[in-house]
């Protein structure tokens, strides 16, 4: 039995062998008496609203935001047939995070647990890991995930977050205009154009945790209709501990620096080039990481419903870590053409291609034996989707789908077709119903190395054999079934309500089976390799409410459920992607101006146990003081209620690290 602590305060559980825990529920009554009441205390003498503050955008306002993920064009977020959370520039000044990751944590329904000081497992909706593989993650649309094992090194992610226009969450797949891998979530960053980002910025800061934050961007113009910015940053961070106090010795720092050049044409053309790169140390300097890239987009409006668009980008990573050292380069190109036909229909389609080579250079872990020291891989897409506007502003219909051949499976069919109605202005009820697959990483596909992966097992002959696994060229696609049912409602207008509920059908997840016994001495090898050996299904759901309680003053709650049932062989690995999934989510957010000058945010979450680690409340606060519009004095409050707890095992056997208490101060200044 398991009761949520926000409200019964203890956690009783016996399943997987979880640990019980009790929390102080004098202390988590304490914090949310302080969240919901004080503010509202002080409301009457608040005075008027900073000219940033929350009473620039109406609620209203907010949820007419513009967003682009769900159907690759312009439309409104309370539109969109999608589960999709929006964190404005706005909300992640607010929030002190100083990461996209721990901006992350915002978001309703989103899995984000720190491993360590540096490594993150981030998900949407189960399947959360270091390595999790089912969510796609672009920057202006670039795509950020490795094909070594389809997922994401967030450490290297250090996008600049003053210059962020917003983020786009979708939980839920989106592959039907995004591709592969698109499977149970997209993560789109859409960073400012440079004509919105003029003047400079400077800021710095540190604490205990975050030990040193620096960073500055100047934006200037070059004629009449061409704008730029060139931007630098760096952060250096502190060890987490292990659970004993002892140092994980995993602290890390990473410089970045940038440009971006935007021209608008009489004709409402837009020429968009930018690019970055950096450089860093990974846990305590037994690793670096550096890359870079660069990206060109040309947008051309044609009419009011039609236009076309053209991007290119060029991807290289470099990374020498605990496991090896690797080379990445990604070359993209992509071109997508927008048009009405007829009264009623609004078409959108495109084609792309991706080419990725990885350089394996070497191993830096005994276990591990490279077998292919570079891998090429191609990937075709194309991809056409229709909405017919059945009834003007009431009911829609989309329908649509992705095509792409890629070096593993072939060719894969990604359908989707999503039905949006408004009952009245002020209600959306929207329906989906979508196939996306995940295709086969380097690492189970190709057989690129082999690593050693238990202790020896006895075999044939009664001799010894080492658990070694490698890649299979046979191995398909993952494929996920998803269906979707979302309700929007503004009754009133300080108050929002989004529902989503979802049903996930998987198969041919990878796991692994046996595949030859090799005699040596001493030891054998047992060969494992990669195959799809697993299925099974999920469902769910999540509710986000937004209240302005006044014009100063706005709350957020968010509670996400999710229940996964696995099913194939290794029924360990069927079990720990069981466990790996939080039951149960929440998300507390205060947002209060008590004068033009000064504001207070807070944040409650409560996350439920995953594996061996026990479900936590935690707590973030972020003081501000403005004493002239262009300087801002900040202090933040982050993981506030204990000392430090863990939050996610390591994947790869290292001892589970602690999340601690840590504040930090920050100054900024605009000019």
């Amino acid at each position: 039995m398991k009761t949520n602590p926000l409200v019964g305060g203890i956690i009783s559980s016996g399943v997987g062998g979880r640990p019980n825990r009790s929390w102080p529920k004098a202390r988590v009554a304490a914090w949310v008496l302080f969240v919901s009441v004080v503010p509202g205390a002080l409301a009457a003498d608040s005075g008027p609203p900073a000219a940033s503050s929350l009473a620039d955008l109406s609620l209203e306002e907010l949820v007419n935001v513009k967003v682009t993920s769900v159907s690759k064009k312009e439309e409104k977020l309370k539109d969109a047939a999608a589960a999709i959370y929006v964190l404005s520039n706005e909300d992640l000044r607010r929030s002190g995070a100083t990461t996209v990751a721990e901006a992350l944590r915002l978001v309703p329904g989103l899995q984000v647990a720190a491993i360590d000081s540096g490594n993150w497992a981030i998900s949407a909706r189960g399947f959360n890991s270091q390595f999790a593989n089912k969510l796609l993650v672009m920057i202006d649309g670039r795509t950020v995930y490795t094909p070594l094992f389809s997922g994401v090194y967030w450490d290297a992610q250090q996008v600049f977050l003053d210059d962020v226009d917003r983020i786009e969450v979708i939980r839920g797949p989106g592959a039907t205009v995004w591709g592969a891998n698109a499977v149970d979530g997209v993560i789109s960053i859409i960073t400012k154009s440079a004509r919105d980002t003029q003047g400079g910025l400077l800021y710095g800061g540190g604490g205990d945790l975050h030990r040193a934050l620096a960073g500055s961007r100047y934006g200037g113009r070059i004629g009449e209709d061409t704008w730029y910015r060139v931007y630098g940053s760096y952060q250096l961070n502190e060890h987490f501990p292990l659970s004993h106090g002892l140092s994980a010795d995993d602290g890390w720092d990473l410089g970045q620096g940038g440009f971006r050049v935007d021209h608008y044409t009489a004709n409402e053309g837009h020429w968009t080039w930018q690019g970055d790169g950096y450089a860093g140390n990974l846990a305590n300097h037994s690793g670096e990481l550096s890359g870079f890239n660069t990206l060109g987009r040309w947008t051309q409006p044609i009419s009011e419903r039609s236009g076309y668009e053209v991007q290119a980008f060029l991807d290289h990573t470099f990374r020498n870590d605990a496991i090896g050292e690797v080379e990445s380069d990604a070359v993209d190109l992509s071109w997508q053409h927008t048009f009405g036909l007829g009264e009623h229909n609004d078409v959108i389609w495109g084609l792309g291609y991706r080419l990725n080579e990885t350089g394996l250079h070497k191993a830096n872990n005994p276990a591990i034996t490279l077998l292919d020291d570079n891998v090429q891989l191609s990937l075709f897409s194309a991809f056409v989707q229709d909405e017919f506007n059945i009834i003007p502003d009431r009911l829609a219909f989309t329908l649509g789908t992705k095509i792409e051949h890629n070096d593993f499976t072939g060719v894969e069919v990604q359908p989707s077709a999503r039905l949006t109605f408004k009952p009245a202005a002020n209600q959306t009820v929207w329906a989906a119903v979508s196939r996306a697959v995940r295709t086969p990483s380097e690492f189970e596909g190709k057989e690129i190395e082999s690593f050693i992966s238990g202790a020896p097992v006895a075999g044939p002959g009664g001799g010894l054999y080492l658990p070694t696994t490698v890649g299979n060229s046979g191995v398909e696609s993952e494929v996920l079934w998803a269906y979707e049912l979302g309700y929007r409602v503004q009754p009133t207008p300080r108050l929002s309500l989004d529902l989503s509920a979802f049903y996930n059908d998987y198969d041919k997840l990878i796991g692994q089976s046996p595949r030859d016994f090799i005699a040596g001495s001493p030891y054998g090898i047992l060969e494992i390799e990669s195959s799809n050996s697993l299925r099974g299904d999920s469902y769910g759901g999540e509710a986000v409410l937004t209240f302005a309680a006044t014009d100063s003053w706005r709350l957020h709650a968010g509670y996400s459920l999710l229940r996964m049932h696995m099913r194939g062989e290794p029924a360990s690995v069927a079990r720990n992607i069981e466990l790996n999934a939080p039951t149960h989510q929440v998300v507390l957010r205060s947002s209060y101006d008590f004068t033009p000058h000064l504001s207070l945010d807070a944040q409650l979450r409560y996350v439920d146990n995953v594996q061996s680690i026990p479900a936590y409340v935690t707590a973030d606060l972020h003081l501000a003081y403005r004493p002239i519009p262009n300087l801002e004095f900040s202090i933040v409050g982050q993981n506030l209620l204990e000392a430090r707890h863990p939050e996610q095992t390591s994947p790869i056997g290292l001892p589970t690290t602690q999340v601690p208490r840590g504040i930090y101060g920050r100054i900024t200044w605009r000019f």
